[in-house]
């Protein structure tokens, strides 16, 4: 065998080597992931990791449940806020909020509680509002949530590195 044939015989053996070790990662990596489950850069239960993926942080009181819909191939609650205090953003009045979980049904929040909401406006924010990014506990707002998400916003969003 030629010195030529030598080259081209290796290169083909580790390009199949590389192909393989890519195929069997990928068979890993799909038992890992289920249907409902989202990959995200961050830990949507922690404000500090959630804070720089948004464009609004706010108190929010809910003045009614709108409707469970389906946005974009997820299931959603649809809340209309009214915007009490901004910490990010510059929202005001009332704001269409959805909130769903990556996997399960999320509580109802409570008409007339007060909430912490973290968000991103869909694509089409007039029809489909702010989608909330935070999936931790939604419990009515307290001062020592109120603290961390002061804190949490004061990291750069991703939007700024």
């Amino acid at each position: 065998m030629n010195k030529k044939a030598m080259i081209l015989a290796a290169g083909a053996v580790a390009a199949a080597a590389l192909v393989l070790g890519g195929w069997f990662e990928y068979q890993h990596l799909e038992g890992q992931v289920s249907s409902g489950t989202v990959l995200r850069g961050y830990n949507p239960r922690d404000p500090a990791t959630t804070a720089p993926h948004t464009e609004n942080v706010f108190t929010g009181r809910v003045t009614e449940f709108e409707e469970k819909r389906d946005i974009k191939g997820w299931m959603q609650d649809v809340y209309r806020v009214e915007v009490i205090s901004t910490l990010r953003g510059n929202l005001h009045g009332t704001v269409r909020v959805t909130y769903g979980l990556d996997e399960g049904s999320p509580d109802r929040l409570a008409d007339g509680s007060t909430y912490i909401f973290a968000t991103h406006a869909w694509g089409d924010a007039t029809n489909d509002g702010h989608a909330q990014l935070y999936q931790g506990e939604m419990k009515p707002v307290d001062d020592a949530q109120l603290a961390a998400w002061k804190k949490a916003v004061a990291l750069p969003t991703k939007r700024d590195q």
